[in-house]
């Protein structure tokens, strides 16, 4: 029987749109520098030389914030799949305690190494240039931030959650203007429903691959490390171990968390999986006998055959979301 329960994409989830600022420390080398230098500028050929970036402090000063700011960002990826509006993230409601409770930790952290590298920056200037007094004079010192406070600006950890309210929401007008722009409110509101409705289907869709797609690569991740094979473009075969087994764990809870559009088939296959062959205890000895292996392998070609995106199953599936899901 067709499910044709309407589902608002807004009541299960939300946008979150993570902005990230840093000083970057760096400045794109010149041919003036060069020629500073006392480099014959001469002999560099532009269509061959990259003359790169120079460092205003020591690299490893900012690299923790970069490092800070990639674990956001992967902690964000984690519960989340891109949707076209505003650059943002769309996370289900249940996982956003999670989510922003990770990003206020990392925001935490962050701060407290802005703040000390901040704290300390006169020291690290005087010594660049005390280290490096001929580099410095010609070719860094008009470049660092004028005070302090100018620096601490240039940095921002933030994100923003938000939902994009029902289209039939307008402004309201006087009675002229309302006659006036009749029939210009009329053909834009047609036109916002036409294309919210195009971005949703389109996003939907883009939701149920990226899930479907992880599961085939978990599918055949977990194979070739049982089977003993080699996984797509690695160079060798690899074990398994106490680790990878634990990823393979949690990758089934995550299905399991992120699956708001009901892909129930593949979940039930997905936790079906676990308690046969991920419980609690197994080690990777217990994958050694062939019985095992092949057990582990013919389960999952079964899951692959259901989650694949072009079989007639997964298209009915999509097509009927994207007539169910609303804005």
């Amino acid at each position: 029987m067709v499910n044709t329960e309407t589902i608002n994409l807004f009541d299960v989830g939300v946008l979150v749109n993570l902005r990230i600022r840093s000083w970057s420390g760096r400045k794109m080398v010149t041919v003036a520098d060069m020629a500073k230098l006392d480099v014959n500028i001469d002999a560099i050929p532009d269509e061959l030389v990259n003359l790169g970036r120079k460092l205003m402090v020591p690299k490893k000063e900012i690299r923790k914030l970069g490092q800070i700011e990639q674990q956001a960002r992967q902690a964000l990826d984690r519960w989340s799949v891109p949707f076209g509006i505003a650059s943002a993230s769309f996370v289900p409601l249940k996982m956003m305690p999670t989510v922003n409770q990770q990003l206020q930790d990392l925001k935490n952290e962050y701060y407290t190494r802005v703040d000390s590298f901040v704290s300390r920056f006169d020291e690290l200037v005087a010594k660049v240039r005390n280290d490096h007094p001929n580099f410095w004079e010609k070719c860094l010192k008009n470049h660092y931030p004028d005070n302090k406070q100018v620096l601490r600006e240039k940095f921002k950890f933030e994100w923003f959650t938000f939902q994009v309210a029902g289209i039939d929401n307008f402004a309201e007008v006087t009675i002229e203007e309302a006659i006036a722009m009749q029939n210009t409110v009329a053909a834009k509101e047609k036109e916002l429903k036409s294309q919210m409705k195009e971005e949703v289907r389109g996003f939907v869709k883009e939701y149920v691959e990226a899930m479907r797609g992880e599961t085939l690569r978990f599918c055949e991740l977990m194979s070739a490390r049982v089977t003993g094979s080699i996984y797509r473009d690695e160079d060798d075969v690899k074990q398994l171990t106490p680790r990878s087994i634990g990823c393979f764990r949690r990758y089934i809870d995550r299905f399991s968390q992120m699956n708001i559009f009901g892909d129930d088939k593949i979940e039930e296959m997905l936790r079906d999986f676990r308690r046969q062959f991920l419980s609690d205890g197994i080690t990777p000895s217990d994958f050694e006998a062939e019985t095992v292996k092949n057990g582990v392998k013919t389960t999952l070609d079964k899951i692959i055959s259901v989650a694949a995106m072009e079989s007639e199953s997964a298209n009915k599936f999509v097509g009927e979301l994207q007539r169910r899901v609303t804005l």
